[in-house]
């Protein structure tokens, strides 16, 4: 029996002024999708943070803090199959990473979390 993946696909990264942006697939196969509202399948917000965190780490080199010190909003359901792009700022005075996931220039979930200086 193989795992479902944990991660999207990540198609392509670029760095920007602050940052990076990461083209990510959402494969179906998942392991988030089961059982997830089993008659209307979306990605958990807790999920998009965490994928925020680790692709941050991956990188940005950053480490986050306890997660006490988080925002995020969301505006849109990121479902299986879609392509989102998901940008990765880090501001160093705040210790803050932002970040926000879109869907065709359409914001899906935005946030902000501590990280370590």
């Amino acid at each position: 029996m193989t795992q479902s993946p944990r991660l999207p696909l990540i198609l392509t990264h670029r760095p920007i002024a602050t940052g990076a942006e990461l083209d990510l697939f959402i494969d179906p196969a998942l392991l988030w999708f089961r059982g997830h509202f089993p008659d209307f399948l979306l990605l958990p917000g807790v999920v998009q943070l965490d994928w925020a965190l680790t692709l941050a780490e991956q990188y940005l080199g950053l480490a986050a803090e306890p997660a006490s010190q988080f925002q995020v909003k969301y505006k849109g359901a990121i479902f299986p199959g879609d392509s989102v792009t998901l940008a990765l700022r880090h501001d160093p005075a705040k210790a803050r990473l932002t970040f926000d996931y879109r869907r065709d220039g359409a914001v899906c979930s935005s946030g902000s979390v501590a990280v370590a200086p």
